[in-house]
């Protein structure tokens, strides 16, 4: 979710003139966030390629609100995002619990930015029964 995430970036249109950072963003611009490139900032993830768990444990250190955003936030928070996660969990426990996945060597990710973000050929697998 944080290295891929569903959707690589988002849009909103801008209500009201505003400063940010000594430039005026007009009223009706289009901001552009994105996840892919937050979620890769050293400064919020360190070792930010790396896939590392732990850094989501409770002693972790503290993040800005949106260092983090797989679903968006605020008032147009993705309406799905408690039933991915819930069903994200519970699919990787059942296939985890029988099966060892791997990707298959020489066949690299790439990732397709579309509306959504996914693997331009897919992502070849073996299956070890565990």
């Amino acid at each position: 979710m944080r290295l891929y995430p569903p959707v690589w970036i988002l849009g909103r249109r801008v209500m009201a003139d505003f400063a940010m950072n000594g430039y005026t963003v007009p009223a009706g611009a289009l901001v552009l966030m994105s996840q892919w490139i937050m979620h890769r900032d050293a400064r919020y993830f360190p070792n930010p390629e790396r896939f590392d768990p732990s850094r989501w444990l409770t002693d972790a250190p503290e993040r800005p609100k949106f260092a983090y955003f797989p679903f968006g936030g605020g008032p147009r928070l993705c309406i799905g995002e408690s039933f991915a996660w819930m069903e994200g969990v519970l699919v990787l426990a059942t296939l985890a619990r029988h099966w060892r996945l791997r990707l298959v060597p020489g066949h690299p990710v790439n990732p397709k930015p579309l509306v959504t973000l996914r693997p331009e050929h897919g992502m070849r697998m073996t299956l070890e029964r565990r």
